[in-house]
C-alpha cells in the first residue's frame, strides 16, 4: 500500500469509493490547516495591537493638551504620530478608505503639534474630532468590550 490508502466498499458515503487518498494529499490538507489557524491568529494579534494603540490614545492626548505649549509636547504629538501612522496602515490592510482619512489626518495633526506649527488647541480639536467619524464608522459593542467592525 506505501503511500496510499485506498477506501472500498461501505466505507464511507457512495461518493468515497474508489477514492485514493496519498501522502500529497495528506501534507496538503496539513498545510490549509495550518494556514487557516495561523491566519486567524494573525488576525487576532493584529486587532489586539491596534486595542493597545487605541488605548494609547487618551492619556496622549491629555499629555499634550496639559503640556504649556507646542515645544513642551512634541515628544507625545511624536508618539501620538506615530501611532496614528499605524492605525492608516491596519486600515488600509482591510481597505477602509474612510478609517485611513481619519487616521491620517489625525497623524497630520500630530506632526502638526510636535513640529511646532500652528495652534495646538486646533490641532487636538482636529485630532479629536476624527475619533469620534471613526469610532462611529467602525467601532461597534459597547465599554469595556468594543469591538472593530
Amino acid at each position: 500500500m506505501g503511500t496510499e490508502l485506498e477506501v472500498e466498499g461501505g466505507i464511507g458515503p457512495p461518493s468515497w469509493r474508489g477514492l485514493v487518498y496519498t501522502r500529497a494529499m495528506h501534507k496538503t490538507c496539513i498545510v490549509i490547516a495550518m494556514l487557516a489557524i495561523f491566519g486567524v491568529h494573525g488576525v487576532a494579534q493584529d486587532d489586539a495591537q491596534y486595542q493597545t494603540w487605541m488605548k494609547s490614545v487618551p492619556p496622549t492626548v491629555a499629555a499634550i493638551r496639559n503640556a504649556a505649549d507646542n515645544a513642551a509636547a512634541a515628544g507625545d504629538a511624536t508618539k501620538l504620530a506615530d501611532t496614528f501612522d499605524k492605525v492608516a496602515t491596519f486600515w488600509k490592510a482591510r481597505n477602509a478608505d474612510d478609517a485611513v482619512k481619519f487616521a491620517e489626518t489625525a497623524r497630520d495633526a500630530a506632526k502638526a503639534i510636535a513640529a511646532g506649527s500652528g495652534e495646538k488647541a486646533a490641532n487636538l480639536q482636529k485630532i479629536q474630532s476624527t475619533c469620534g467619524g471613526c469610532h462611529s464608522a467602525h467601532r461597534g459593542g459597547s465599554a469595556p468590550n468594543f469591538v472593530i467592525k
